[in-house]
């Protein structure tokens, strides 16, 4: 596991979306303004826009992602949410619930989604990532948007 988090600011309503990042430690607050900034711009497929995957690694954090899970079905009523995986499964290093954004219309709510994410995650890594025109290995690396801690994934045989 790498600690970390990473913050996202900007905002797009067209489907070339500005991922501006900054990366600081795991607990700390916001970066101050002088931070170093990295920009990444992607656009997302005419698909499904984004992924979202909440980790667990005990039955104290199955529980925690399980009430998250709730709270994410109550405010976002248009996303498609899949069942629990119980054990690490392809790139994800530990068990997690997965979410989608369902449409590429719903791109737009890219910022809702996040905004509640980093608010709510209690503690749990979360990872949602696009699906770009840019592949998955970016997708799931310069493209991520994490909060909590960043897990490292399985991913080395994708470049």
């Amino acid at each position: 596991m790498i600690a970390g988090r990473r913050w996202l600011c900007g905002n797009s309503n067209s489907n070339r979306m500005p991922n501006i990042m900054r990366f600081v430690s795991a607990t700390s607050e916001p970066p101050p303004a002088d931070h170093p900034i990295t920009v990444q711009d992607y656009t997302v497929k005419e698909r499904n826009p984004y992924d979202v995957h909440v980790y667990y690694s005990d039955d104290s954090a199955l529980e925690k992602a399980m009430e998250l899970r709730e709270k994410m079905q109550r405010q976002f009523p248009w996303m498609n949410f899949y069942n629990p995986k119980g054990r690490p499964i392809g790139p994800h290093p530990l068990p997690m619930w997965e979410a989608d954004f369902g449409h590429y219309d719903n791109r737009v709510r890219w910022d809702d989604v996040r905004t509640f994410i980093e608010r709510e995650h209690g503690g749990l890594s979360v990872l949602i990532h696009p699906h770009s025109t840019d592949g998955d290995y970016a997708d799931h690396t310069k493209n991520a948007f994490w909060a909590g801690d960043i897990l490292e994934l399985r991913i080395q045989g994708w470049r």
